[in-house]
């Protein structure tokens, strides 16, 4: 399912926010959290779910989120925060900004990271797999240049 940054959220049919960007357990490569605000910023009025209260997107893009509990979710080392504000960069160069990500909503795994370098550029993604998350900010697709 591919979870859009910007597309709107809705909560019992309203709308109550756009997506404004991801929590990722860097090291199983899992989304944790979504964060949606009024305005699609992070910021202190933005509010957070578990992607477990993610149902369903709707035509249009739209995220329907389920009544859930306020369940806790487990310690973790550590958590890399995705917004609109996180550079990607293929082969060495800043190719764009992350527009999105697709992840397997059954067990919250990421399969790739969506960028596009302007509005008017088509979307591409990046496999989850060839992904560097080691540098705070940026995507960095590995390379897999070996002296021979």
């Amino acid at each position: 399912m591919e979870l859009l940054l910007g597309s709107h959220v809705r909560e019992q049919g309203r709308r109550v926010g756009r997506l404004a960007g991801f929590e990722l357990e860097s090291d199983r490569h899992r989304i944790r959290r979504i964060i949606f605000s009024a305005d699609g910023d992070l910021g202190p009025q933005a509010h957070t779910r578990s992607l477990e209260g993610v149902s369903s997107t709707l035509d249009g893009g739209d995220i329907a989120l389920a009544r859930t509990e306020g369940t806790l979710l487990p310690a973790v080392r550590d958590v890399v925060l995705l917004s609109r504000a996180t550079r990607i960069y293929r082969g060495g160069r800043e190719a764009s900004r992350l527009a999105g990500v697709e992840v397997n909503l059954s067990d919250g795994v990421l399969a790739a990271a969506i960028g596009r370098s302007h509005w008017w550029s088509r979307r591409f993604s990046l496999p989850a797999n060839t992904i560097d998350w080691s540098t705070p900010g940026e995507i960095r697709e590995q390379s897999d240049h070996r002296a021979a």
